[in-house]
């Protein structure tokens, strides 16, 4: 049925774009009315429709029905609802470092090692008089 489906739709995109590009333009249009143009061609009412333009409406509505037809079957493709945060927590559990094992204590309990880094060194202080600067001031 999606193969179907498929060849339908870009059936339908060909042949919409070649009835659009076959239609003729109307006159002024919206530029025809803003700027001071006949309003009956804005506003006025609407002739009688020939084929292109009813063309044009039917094969809008076989696009606009066949685009939500695949993008259902798309979507109900896939077995399980995917998310870009749920694939990156699976991702950060898999790749999480193990856990340190934990040491039984004489008294029977368990005790976690200490880790095996040391703190780091207090960071050095600046010096008390700034450095000499260049006696080109300007």
């Amino acid at each position: 049925m999606y193969p179907f489906l498929l060849t339908l739709h870009l059936l339908v995109c060909l042949c919409l774009v070649a009835v659009i590009l076959v239609q003729s333009g109307k006159g002024g249009g919206l530029a025809g009315g803003a700027f001071g143009g006949a309003t009956q061609t804005v506003f006025g009412g609407r002739g009688a429709t020939d084929f292109v333009t009813r063309a044009t409406v039917v094969l809008g509505v076989l696009f606009f029905l066949t685009s939500l037809s695949l993008a259902l079957m798309t979507t109900r493709g896939t077995s399980s609802a995917r998310s870009v945060v749920s694939e990156a927590a699976k991702r950060a559990t898999t790749a999480a470092p193990p856990q340190l094992p934990t040491q039984a204590t004489p008294q029977g309990g368990l005790q976690t090692p200490a880790p095996s880094q040391q703190a780091p060194a207090a960071p050095a202080k600046a010096p008390a008089t700034p450095p000499p600067t260049s006696g080109n001031k300007k």
